[in-house]
């Protein structure tokens, strides 16, 4: 009974028709993490949403909560999307390198932005915890992409 096992799950297969490699993997289990956290944001914007729908003439400091209800549903919905349509793309590129530009520079972008917010709260002694959750998570997808994206041969040509 010794040797490799012989129910072990064969690699995941990119588009070319190759074994995903360890960066298009955890790049791929990253966006789906994104995805689930996208469909938990329209299950809680449209619950807000509905909410503030129903809500009666009940006020909190000075607003109403069928606004408040209101707002805090269309911003989760409008992020729902948004982090759908970037899982997505993330996905598409994790199976094919050679798709993944614009997650490419999306999360280059939002890397960087989210560094320099988090170096701005750190030096003035602000310590977001989900900020900085969100920043490691957003930094993770960033490696993962740059090595995905440098397996095209891109940084060979583009120093």
């Amino acid at each position: 009974m010794g040797g490799a096992r012989a129910s072990a799950r064969p690699a995941p297969l990119g588009a070319d028709g190759k074994p995903l490699s360890t960066w298009q993997v955890w790049l791929r289990r990253l966006c789906i993490v994104m995805i689930v956290w996208a469909v938990l944001e329209l299950v809680f914007g449209a619950v807000f949403w509905a909410a503030g729908s129903v809500a009666g003439d009940v006020r909190l400091a000075g607003v109403e909560l069928r606004d408040i209800a209101a707002a805090v549903g269309a911003t989760a919905l409008v992020s729902a999307v948004f982090n759908l349509a970037i899982g997505l793309l993330g996905i598409r590129g994790a199976k094919n390198p050679y798709k993944i530009t614009l997650f490419f520079w999306i999360t280059l972008a939002d890397a960087v932005l989210t560094a320099w917010a988090m170096a701005g709260n750190l030096s003035s002694g602000i310590v977001d915890v989900t900020g900085i959750v969100s920043g490691l998570f957003i930094i993770a997808l960033a490696v993962c992409t740059w090595q995905v994206r440098g397996q095209t041969g891109y940084f060979d040509e583009h120093p």
